[in-house]
């Protein structure tokens, strides 16, 4: 089974049903949907396809909606046409609204000229044009051009290593950040952060629309800028997740610090049991073209080595000419790196680090030891909010895991997570007296003590479901794993079990 996830973003070259069937039969866990362009009606259709196609294979596939954030841009020029901008010259950046030319153009940020001051660098459509500020007026930005090219409309602006006086939510974010959750979706990806509080206001929103009755949508925080990377070990204790979103962050901070940044990133969010998203033109030429560099074949092997639990593409499969072949491409390159054993690689990431005292942590060592011990690679995980299959993968110890639940939220939300499959089981039917059935019955009810005929049917029920999956074999050995789960077998415990075999007794 391949541990790292295939994240790949919707557009009009991959949103229709047949489009977005095919990348899952190759390898698809999980789809982006890109907040910043499209309207919602699109969007809902586009959301309602994807699920669609998942139903129709039968697999769980996560969905995730990324928030535009604030975006500086520049405004319109005349007749829509692009002009040159040569290094030596004079170029204003201005608040009002002018029609723009190869002298001026407006920006959408009215905070702009407060924002600056003399020798401040201005980056234009991702640093394709750099400009230095020369002085500036309540209104005015007056800059001598640097680094020249071809000004287009409406391209972002970059201000590397200085404060903006902006929030990281929008007014458009906050009502797509209602409508995702209105739709159920499982992760929300946040833009602009800078610093913990900017997670903390966002989660909190995501806590009080969430309607879900176990577990909830996922923050994934963008580490995109400076102040990000200042910040870092604040804002991963505050999110679910992060995006190492390298396309921004090279161009806030610069281009040969973004692999030392990504490898930053990747660890310490795996070492606080929080999942990882790596970003931006992993695959980038075949936008254009059936085959990918070599560079870009060892930039998806490295990001894999690193401990990224998905990778994501972009326009490779939003508005590419190749979205099929970019996902069976990459999906081919993961399955190559992971031929390389952990082992190889380092030694995982939490038996080095300090004791946190969790008993999850606890439970998530033992098992991977107990796995080891009697030379298993196998564990299944009962999993209600799929919390304890996420803290068992941040572990990285290369052990297949079987994420069992009866939650077709906690399902779709695992197909991101590293070396977890998500499987979805019915609920038992709990039996205190022989003459009194009180209903369907899940974990978390077994936490209440209704008997141990409930825990033996649940555990003879994730065998069933192992087995019918094709998984596992009668007489193979696994280690069984769960935490809020009463009676005997199984309660915050870690057993080696033997499919087809009595079920074990403490």
């Amino acid at each position: 089974m391949r541990k790292a996830k295939i994240l790949a973003t919707l557009g009009p070259a991959s949103d229709s049903q047949a489009v977005i069937e095919s990348m899952i039969t190759a390898g698809v866990n999980a789809v982006r949907i890109n907040m910043s362009h499209g309207t919602e009606e699109e969007h809902t259709a586009t959301l309602e396809r994807a699920r669609a196609a998942a139903a129709n294979l039968k697999k769980p596939l996560a969905i995730l909606v990324d928030l535009s954030g604030p975006k500086i841009r520049t405004r319109t020029l005349k007749d829509g046409l692009p002009v040159e901008l040569k290094v030596g010259e004079e170029f204003t950046i201005t608040t009002r609204e002018v029609e723009g030319n190869g002298q001026i153009v407006s920006t959408n940020f009215s905070g702009l000229p407060e924002a600056v001051e003399p020798g401040t660098r201005i980056l234009i459509d991702d640093g394709a044009i750099e400009l230095i500020v020369e002085s500036e007026t309540a209104t005015d930005i007056m800059c001598r051009v640097e680094v020249g090219g071809w000004l287009s409309e409406r391209k972002g602006i970059n201000l590397p290593n200085t404060p903006l006086p902006i929030a990281s939510m929008t007014e458009k974010d906050e009502v797509d950040l209602i409508w995702a959750m209105s739709k159920n979706v499982d992760y929300i990806a946040l833009s602009f952060v800078r610093r913990a509080e900017d997670c903390r206001v966002v989660k909190k929103k995501i806590k009080e629309l969430n309607k879900r009755r176990m577990g909830r949508a996922l923050l994934v925080a963008k580490i995109e800028k400076a102040e990000a990377i200042e910040n870092l070990d604040a804002i991963i204790a505050e999110t679910d997740g992060v995006m190492v979103a390298r396309g921004d962050l090279g161009v806030e901070t610069s281009v040969e610090h973004v692999p030392v940044y990504q490898k930053r990133i990747i660890e310490k969010a795996v070492a606080n049991d929080k999942f990882v998203i790596t970003a931006t033109q992993m695959l980038q030429s075949m936008i254009d073209s059936p085959h990918p560099t070599r560079a870009e074949a060892s930039d998806v092997a490295n990001a894999v080595w690193d401990g990224s639990d998905a990778v994501m593409l972009s326009a490779e499969t939003a508005s590419g000419s190749y979205p099929l072949e970019t996902v069976q491409t990459m999906a081919r390159i993961i399955d190559a790196a992971e031929t390389v054993k952990p082992g190889e690689l380092r030694k995982p990431v939490k038996f080095s680090q300090p004791p946190s005292g969790r008993t999850s942590q606890a439970l998530c060592k033992a098992a991977a030891y107990a796995a080891k011990e009697v030379m298993t690679e196998k564990v299944a995980v009962f999993t209600e909010s799929g919390l304890m299959a996420r803290r068992l993968s941040s572990i990285r110890s290369g052990l297949q895991t079987f994420g069992l639940t009866t939650s077709i939220d906690a399902c779709n939300q695992l197909a991101l997570i590293w070396g977890v499959q998500p499987m979805y089981h019915r609920a038992v039917q709990a039996v205190v007296d022989p003459q009194e059935s009180i209903g369907n019955v899940t974990m978390m009810d077994l936490s209440s003590s209704v008997g141990t005929d409930a825990t033996a049917e649940l555990l003879m029920v994730g065998e069933t479901t192992l087995l019918e999956a094709g998984v596992v074999e009668r007489g193979e050995t696994l280690i069984m794993m769960a935490g809020r789960l009463s009676g005997h077998g199984l309660s915050s415990s870690v057993i080696v079990w033997t499919i087809g075999e009595e079920i074990p007794r403490r």
